[in-house]
């Protein structure tokens, strides 16, 4: 994978949620609310994807990424208990999901194994609807059927 590659994917899918959450979080704690954070995360972030066993991950870097995140969403959690705030946090790991930067030829090939926003959103929905007390961690969200 091309340095300049791995570069965009880090820079988007860690710093950008590290600086929109940290930029969230300010924004919460300078108004003293309790809010809700949300990761979108992948379930490349709990295994590797790859290919056929034995290959070479068809996602280079990617996991890895993904892998940062939960670890990430974790030190959050602690960091928001430590400075006696009630700002939740959750993690949303979705596996395949048919979006613009999904390909046709993928979207054939998942066939009914692919995950609509509209499921994404659902969880979203679902974590935010628990009372105060309550806390969402993680949540790893697969299409019936789904083999990884």
């Amino acid at each position: 994978m091309d340095v300049a590659e791995v570069q965009r994917t880090l820079q988007t899918n860690v710093m950008g949620v590290i600086h929109c959450t940290q930029h969230a979080f300010k924004s919460m704690k300078e108004r003293n609310m309790n809010g809700h954070i949300f990761i979108i995360n992948s379930i490349a972030g709990h295994n590797v994807v790859s290919g056929i066993y034995g290959e070479i991950p068809m996602t280079n870097v990617y996991s890895p990424s993904k892998y940062a995140l939960t670890a990430i969403t974790e030190i959050y959690r602690r960091e928001f208990l430590g400075l006696e705030t009630k700002i939740k946090i959750t993690s949303i790991s979705p596996a395949l999901v048919e979006t613009e930067l999904i390909g046709e030829q993928v979207k054939r090939l998942a066939k009914d194994r692919i995950l609509s926003p509209h499921d994404i959103s659902n969880a979203i929905m679902y974590a935010l609807s628990t009372p105060p007390h309550v806390q969402i961690h993680d949540m790893i969200i697969k299409p019936l059927g789904d083999m990884f």
